[in-house]
């Protein structure tokens, strides 16, 4: 039992010699770092965690910045966007009041301008409600137009507002002719957003797309306006009278401002 523990550390200091040597040969410090070399790889593992948690936090900080920037940017969109649409609305604003200065320069009968602010809520009645009232000079049975054609004519008035009854409305009717045939007849609102022309003889040649003018017989519209196109024609059997339809050159569910005009 002796001779082994003599044999095992006679071995041992063999390779501590064996081990001196080889450190001698390749150098300073190897053999010390040697029982160190558990330490040093803790060192390095421990130095690259809290490397990676110090790039995961630069890398959030970043995100964070980034993501501040991109709302910022945002923001600064939507500001452009609305100052895009204010400028734009005030180009078509313009662009529409301009062709209404033209009209009312160009009309003796021109009586003021008025802005549409309200629409009647309901189906039974095609109604415009604008700003002019009769402190403005309005008056009942006055004319509403605008640079493309009749609107209505002005039906109640208030001191500060009025409304329109428009042409398409089913108590509306228009003195008016064909203006290629000078064919006469009475445009009535159908309730919708068309009218029809009717006490028209079959006898008479109505095409599509002919223009429609006030007439001026009815003493309200001022003669020779145009009002609108023959959109169908139908001869039916058993009657005097043809029945057109008739689409009005103004989109009515387009209108902004209006000219006022006298009787």
């Amino acid at each position: 039992m002796v001779k082994k523990k003599l044999f095992f550390f006679a071995l041992f200091i063999l390779l501590i010699f064996g081990l001196l040597t080889y450190q001698s040969i390749k150098g300073k410090g190897r053999f010390i770092d040697f029982p160190l070399y558990p330490l040093r790889i803790l060192e390095q593992g421990t130095s690259t965690l809290i490397k990676s948690v110090k790039n995961l936090f630069n890398s959030y900080i970043l995100i964070v910045g980034k993501e501040e920037e991109n709302r910022m940017l945002r923001e600064k969109i939507k500001s452009l966007e609305k100052e895009i649409n204010g400028y734009m609305e005030a180009k078509y604003e313009n662009r529409r009041l301009r062709a209404i200065l033209k009209l009312s320069s160009e009309r003796p009968d021109y009586v003021a301008t008025a802005e549409v602010f309200a629409r009647d809520p309901t189906n039974w009645f095609q109604i415009l409600w604008i700003n002019k009232g009769s402190k403005d000079g309005i008056a009942r049975d006055m004319v509403a137009v605008t640079p493309l054609g009749p609107v209505g004519k002005i039906h109640r008035v208030f001191n500060n507002g009025s409304n329109i009854i428009l042409i398409t409305d089913v108590n509306s009717s228009v003195a008016v002719r064909l203006q290629s045939s000078r064919t006469e007849g009475i445009l009535d609102g159908r309730g919708d957003d068309g009218c029809y022309l009717k006490y028209v003889s079959k006898k008479a040649d109505v095409k599509a797309g002919e223009r429609v003018i006030t007439s001026g017989l009815d003493g309200m519209y001022p003669e020779g306006l145009l009002i609108g196109y023959v959109s169908d024609v139908k001869k039916e059997d058993g009657g005097m009278f043809q029945l057109v339809e008739v689409e009005p050159s103004q989109d009515l569910n387009k209108i902004e401002e209006v000219a006022i005009l006298k009787r």
